[in-house]
């Protein structure tokens, strides 16, 4: 056989697959082998002849890692491959050739509503494993959304809890089943934050807890308010990436990451209301006003995923001190009867709403639409 970086990039095959030059194979007589086979930088793919998973890294000036029984893009030569597969399989190299191809507007992978493809919403409430539909294609588009944080209930005030993290998965690759993990609601009376929610290996985590009595809100997806009576800091927001759950595949797209509201005054007939919880688009309001005007919480995420443009992780609004609708729920919606912390509510799901003395936080929520042929 010719020398590897001699053989000809040609259009047509010579391998199992159309396109393909076979280059050579290994036997893996113990599960880690190091195979001495160099090569240019182009398109590759290792072939499990049992078709079992396993492991590779293209070892150069730089290493790239890829799964067995995929086409990959090395960007640079190598001196040797590494393989991490069963024993007594039998690995295959080979090289690709393949044309040049161009995006086309409103494709397939881009999942219009008006592409002519059929689709089906999945609302997933609680754990388990989510089923891909008949004769679907193998990509969906997902909404994940962590748990809303709690809120501490107190007479003088409880910060609004701060809303779950929304991430937006976009022709995300699926097989026929995925495991997901749905967080629960926050118990009332409780400024805990709120729980993280799965599907697969991708993860939302929870919003940040309200506090009470001049304590900061807690950090978390979006920060939690901080509590009444004494000047208190809103909760930080944590800003999800790539190696925090967020994920590479999908187009990912993190909504969150804002800071809750506080209570800054120390006037005698003011001090007694708490920030609200931030929201998944924007941060929770400081108090401002009288007794009985608790900050704003944060806007939540408008998507139309599910078919309708619902809101998902709105943060709580802070408690004050007395007074019918004093204390306020996201967008200004105000709560028709006297609560002591904060409570959230007016969109879908309540996710991240603060909880109060009878009201727990939103639970965590999966939205998946799969498209049939």
């Amino acid at each position: 056989m010719p020398g590897f970086n001699t053989i000809p990039a040609s259009g047509g095959g010579g391998g199992t697959l159309p396109n393909t030059t076979f280059v050579g194979a290994i036997h893996m007589s113990t599960f880690n082998r190091s195979w001495a086979q160099g090569g240019t930088a182009g398109k590759y793919a290792l072939y499990s002849a049992n078709q079992e998973s396993g492991f590779a890294y293209f070892v150069g000036a730089t290493t790239t890692g890829i799964p067995l029984n995929r086409i990959a893009d090395i960007s640079h030569s190598f001196t040797r491959i590494d393989i991490v597969a069963p024993v007594n399989d039998m690995v295959s190299l080979y090289k690709i050739k393949l044309k040049t191809t161009t995006v086309f507007t409103n494709g397939q992978i881009s999942f219009p509503y008006n592409s002519g493809l059929s689709s089906s919403v999945s609302t997933i409430t609680s754990s388990g494993t989510y089923a891909l539909p008949a004769n679907s294609l193998s990509m969906v588009n997902v909404l994940v959304g962590g748990a809303g944080g709690g809120s501490a209930g107190e007479h003088h005030g409880g910060g609004g809890g701060g809303g779950g993290g929304i991430i937006k998965l976009t022709a995300f690759p699926v097989t026929s089943t995925t495991s997901v993990t749905v967080a629960g609601p926050i118990p009332s009376n409780n400024s805990s934050q709120g729980g993280t929610t799965f599907f697969g290996q991708v993860y939302a985590i929870g919003g940040g807890g309200g506090n009470s009595h001049g304590q900061p809100g807690g950090n978390g997806a979006n920060g939690g308010g901080g509590g009444g009576y004494n000047p208190s800091n809103g909760g930080g927001g944590i800003t999800q990436t790539w190696s925090s759950g967020l994920g590479e595949e999908g187009k990912p797209v993190y909504h969150g990451g804002h800071n809750g509201g506080g209570n800054a005054s120390t006037a005698s007939n003011q001090h007694r209301r708490a920030g609200g919880g931030g929201g998944a688009s924007g941060p929770g309001a400081n108090s401002t006003g009288g007794n009985n005007t608790g900050g704003e919480g944060g806007p939540g995420h408008a998507s139309d995923l599910s078919g309708t443009t619902l809101v998902y992780g709105a943060g709580g609004g802070g408690g004050a001190h007395h007074g019918s609708g004093a204390d306020r729920s996201p967008h200004g919606h105000t709560v028709a009867s006297h609560t002591f912390g904060a409570r959230g509510g007016g969109h879908q799901y309540n996710l991240g709403h603060g909880a109060d003395h009878s009201t727990p936080s939103g639970s965590g929520l999966i939205l998946v639409r799969s498209y049939q042929l």
